[in-house]
């Protein structure tokens, strides 16, 4: 009976010593994130690289406009080579993704990446 309680406190004791170190890791690995946020650059760069890396890994470079092109291109060349393969219209403005862009550097991009896609499929 005797056996019986001391097992049981010295489970007991174990577990509290176990979630304590585990509650104070978490806050410490917390506190580390916190007082290393990493840095967004914006940098203009050339047509088809939106993402650069630099090598400490602490910035990360983003160009909004160069992202909306590659997107733009991708997605109008895709709708384009299906456009053909169905014998619809040459005409990127019956897709919602080209109308409903208020981005003029996304249009363009559709426009040129449709063209290059339409003709890729027929030929």
């Amino acid at each position: 009976m005797k056996l019986n309680i001391v097992k049981k406190g010295v489970t007991s004791a174990l577990v509290a010593v176990i979630l304590l170190f585990g509650a104070w890791s978490t806050t410490a690995s917390a506190q580390v994130r916190v007082l290393r946020p990493r840095r967004v650059v914006v940098v203009q760069r050339p047509f088809f690289f939106p993402h650069y890396y630099y090598p400490n890994s602490y910035y990360r470079a983003y160009d909004p406009i160069a992202y909306q092109r590659e997107q733009g291109y991708s997605d109008g060349h895709s709708r384009g080579k299906d456009d053909a393969k169905h014998g619809l219209a040459n005409d990127p403005n019956s897709h919602k993704h080209y109308r409903n862009s208020d981005s003029i550097n996304y249009k363009e991009a559709f426009a040129q990446g449709y063209a290059d896609g339409y003709r890729e499929r027929m030929g």
